[in-house]
């Protein structure tokens, strides 16, 4: 009985200082010396490619394409894939951020953390701006070179995508406001008080901050000021992220409705009625606006008029932003394909079959396409004769 019992306790010892290392393991700061900027134009540094989420990159990634690495995660990636000189950014729904070399799919470092559950992630100067939807500490800055984070703070439930750039970070939250802070020191610099939740997550140009929210309406706002400039009120609540090309705003909402609005003042441009309701952010090249509904059907219209140019219909709902490249568009669905069409015609050109339903949206960085299912699979795809050399 004695013997039994030391060999209970040593087996008992073991396995709790394995869980020790392994836990030491995955709570160590993840720390970048030297970090080499390599093409920067190619980097997908936020949600949506830039601060206007347009979802386009001018360069046509056309299939064949290869699939080139799977990287399993630990748990599944959030929405958001961040990509910057080389390296993918992404948190996973257990709280860990994972970076892993684009070029070979292996891990190159983690950070683990209790207060980013539900998060996602933003690169900026060598920095990455996190915001969790729960928490006690839901906004934070973490410096790549120094491994360690800058700053803390409450900024209320997030669940929407931050949005960076050197004159601060924007962060629409569930808790009816939309807030500025300082990006180097994490000061509020403004709160608006809204009229409902939010979903949406911020879109920026010309100094003009524009968010759908859940009471149906659409908010345009001085980005350096904080101040109401206009709001546009849709027939249901818009989750959808709106996107920004020159002078035109480009947002579906619940009502089923896709909006063209003027940036300037918010008058209706035109409208275009779906089938079903829209979720997921919008795709331009100037030329053509393409989205998904929840009826599983993709859109391509025309830019100016509205005008349905073709449509495409996938297995399930379209759960996540398009991505255009060049001639080409991407996006995917949760019947766990990922999607290529011909951005003239709609005509499939390819599609590859994920392990999970998608709700990652794709990005594009040199000659890989990224994406990720919820069953906490990463994937790459590449041109089998014109892999990247970065």
């Amino acid at each position: 009985m004695d013997l039994r019992f030391k060999v209970i306790s040593k087996i008992k010892t073991f396995f709790l200082l394995l869980f020790l290392v392994n836990l030491f393991w995955s709570c160590r700061s993840v720390k970048i010396k030297n970090i080499q900027t390599v093409s920067t134009e190619e980097n997908w540094t936020l949600y949506g490619g830039d601060p206007s989420r347009v979802n386009y990159r001018a360069a046509t990634l056309a299939p064949p394409l290869e699939h080139v690495w799977t990287y399993k995660a630990t748990s599944a990636p959030g929405k958001t894939l961040t990509v910057a000189n080389g390296l993918i950014y992404f948190v996973t729904l257990d709280g860990r951020l994972d970076l892993v070399k684009i070029e070979t799919g292996e891990k190159f470092g983690r950070l683990k953390t209790a207060e980013h559950f539900e998060a996602t992630c933003a690169f900026y100067q060598n920095k990455l701006v996190i915001a969790s939807r729960y928490g006690e500490k839901t906004l934070a800055a973490y410096d790549l070179e120094k491994g360690k984070y800058l700053w803390k703070i409450n900024a209320g439930d997030i669940a929407s995508e931050p949005l960076v750039t050197s004159a601060g970070v924007f962060v629409s939250a569930l808790y009816n406001h939309i807030d500025k802070y300082n990006w180097e020191s994490g000061e509020r610099i403004w709160t608006f008080k809204s009229g409902g939740q939010h979903r949406s997550s911020p879109a920026l140009s010309q100094n003009t901050l524009v968010v759908g929210c859940d009471d149906g309406t659409i908010y345009a706002l001085n980005a350096e000021k904080g101040t109401l400039k206009w709001k546009v009120a849709t027939g249901a609540s818009v989750f959808a992220t709106p996107i920004i090309q020159s002078e035109n705003i480009f947002v579906g909402s619940s009502d089923s409705i896709f909006y063209s609005l003027n940036l300037e003042n918010g008058e209706i441009v035109w409208e275009f009625q779906a089938d079903r309701p829209i979720y997921e952010a919008a795709a331009t090249d100037g030329e053509h606006v393409v989205f998904g509904a929840s009826d599983g059907q993709f859109y391509c219209l025309d830019f100016e008029s509205g005008e349905e140019l073709w449509s495409f219909k996938a297995e399930s709902v379209v759960s996540t932003a398009p991505l255009i490249s060049g001639d080409v568009v991407f996006f995917g669905s949760l019947d766990r394909h990922y999607y290529c069409l011909d951005l003239r015609n709609g005509n499939k050109l390819w599609s590859f079959e994920t392990k999970g339903r998608i709700r990652t949206s794709p990005v594009l960085w040199g000659k890989y396409i990224i994406g990720a299912s919820e069953n906490r699979f990463l994937y790459a795809f590449s041109p089998p004769d014109s892999l990247s050399t970065y």
